[in-house]
């Protein structure tokens, strides 16, 4: 693997664990809070959820770490478990 697609691979870790903190935000926001609904802004765009999306909104907390692991294990290779999928990086 080059420097280059290692760069990237972190930077979308970084994305990824952004997008994780603002969607645990958002949860957070709609089952505390006497709001109805809220709004996130991320890298995939602007979403807004309600109440009643708490499950969805649990659901791609949950894609999104399986997706942040994938890539975590892409910097790991041979160490702790080699790597079962290739994931594509598109600049």
């Amino acid at each position: 693997m080059t420097v280059i697609q290692k760069r990237k691979i972190i930077q979308h870790i970084v994305d990824l664990e952004n997008d994780i903190k603002e969607l645990k935000r958002v949860r957070m926001e709609l089952a505390t809070s006497g709001y109805s609904s809220a709004s996130l802004s991320s890298t995939g765009g602007s979403k807004s959820y309600t109440r009643l999306d708490l499950g969805k909104v649990t659901e791609a907390i949950r894609e999104l770490l399986n997706e942040l692991n994938q890539y975590k294990s892409l910097l790991i290779v041979g160490v702790s478990k080699p790597i079962k999928t290739v994931v594509t990086i598109y600049s």
